[in-house]
C-alpha cells in the first residue's frame, strides 16, 4: 500500500484564530478557502514533505448538517463535544487500487468521493476521498484517504514557500489518539496497513501502543469510558520551540526531537 501521512483535521469554530496563534509562534500559516459543497472553510499550516494541519470550521450550518460526506458528518457529530482534533488522512497516488486492496482485506470502502475548495487567488483545488465503513462499534476511528488531482512534485514546488517557517524546520512527528479498545484498534490498523507489532511506550499521557504509518507515528491510548475516540494531541519536531500549546480543544507539543 503506497501511502503517506497527509493531514490532521482540527475542528474549531474559528480557524482564523488558530492560524493567528501559530503565526505568533513563528509558523507560516494561511487561509485555505471554502468547501462550498460541504459548508466548511479552513486555514492551513504546511510541513515538509507535504503534510499539514487543517483547522476547519462550519461556514454554512444547513449545508454541513445535510452533507453526505462521511468526514463532514463526523465533524458535525464532533461539534457536539466541542472543538478539538477530529480525524487524519493518508495520501495515495492510486485511490482506485487502494479501494480494491481494502476490499480484499475485508474492509468496506466508501468512495472515492470528490472534493474541492476555492482558494483566495481563484484557483480551484480538487481531490478524491476514500473512507472505510465504520464497523468498530465505537471502539476507535479509522483514518481516511485522499488523492490530490495534482502530482506530488507539482504540489511540492507550489507549496515550498509555505513549508518555510521562521522558528526552524518543523515537521509533524506523531498523533496521539484515544481508543476504547486498544487491542482491537492496534490490530485493525496493523491489518489495514500491513504493519508489524506495535511498540509500547509511556509518556505524560500514559502507556501507549505506537505504529509508524506513512512517515508519522500513531500513538494509541486506552481511554477511560466514556472518553472520546478523537485524536487529542500531536507532536511537531524540528522547531526552536520547547513548549505545549492548548489550542481550541487540542494539544500541540513542540520539541527539537
Amino acid at each position: 500500500m503506497n501511502i503517506a501521512f497527509d493531514h490532521l483535521v482540527h475542528l474549531t469554530e474559528r480557524p482564523e484564530q488558530a492560524k493567528g496563534s501559530f503565526e505568533q509562534l513563528g509558523f507560516t500559516a494561511i487561509h485555505g478557502g471554502r468547501h462550498e459543497a460541504w459548508g466548511t472553510y479552513n486555514a492551513l499550516c504546511y510541513f515538509a514533505p507535504l503534510s499539514y494541519i487543517e483547522w476547519i470550521g462550519i461556514a454554512d450550518e444547513q449545508t454541513a448538517n445535510t452533507c453526505q460526506n462521511p468526514l463532514i458528518a463526523q465533524l458535525v457529530a464532533d461539534r457536539q463535544e466541542g472543538n478539538g482534533f477530529s480525524q487524519f488522512a493518508f495520501r495515495t497516488n492510486d485511490i482506485q487500487q487502494l479501494a480494491a486492496q481494502l476490499k480484499n482485506k475485508g474492509f468496506t470502502p466508501i468512495g472515492p468521493l470528490p472534493g474541492s475548495r476555492q482558494r483566495d487567488d481563484g484557483k480551484r483545488l480538487t481531490w478524491s476521498l476514500l473512507f472505510i465503513n465504520d464497523d468498530t462499534d465505537g471502539a476507535f476511528r479509522y483514518p481516511f484517504f485522499i488523492q490530490w488531482d495534482e502530482r506530488d512534485d507539482v504540489r511540492m514546488n507550489e507549496l515550498a514557500p509555505l513549508m518555510r517557517h521562521a522558528n526552524g524546520a518543523p515537521s509533524l512527528s506523531s498523533v496521539s489518539v484515544y481508543v476504547r479498545s486498544l487491542d482491537r484498534a492496534v490490530n485493525s490498523y496493523r491489518r489495514l496497513f500491513d504493519l508489524p507489532a506495535a511498540n509500547v511506550g509511556r509518556d505524560e499521557a500514559g502507556t501507549y501502543a505506537e505504529l509508524t504509518v506513512g512517515g508519522v507515528s500513531l500513538r494509541f491510548y486506552q481511554a477511560d469510558e466514556p472518553s472520546s475516540t478523537r485524536p487529542f494531541a500531536c507532536r511537531i519536531v524540528g522547531s526552536k520551540l520547547q513548549r505545549r500549546l492548548q489550542l481550541a480543544g487540542g494539544t500541540y507539543i513542540f520539541s527539537e526531537l
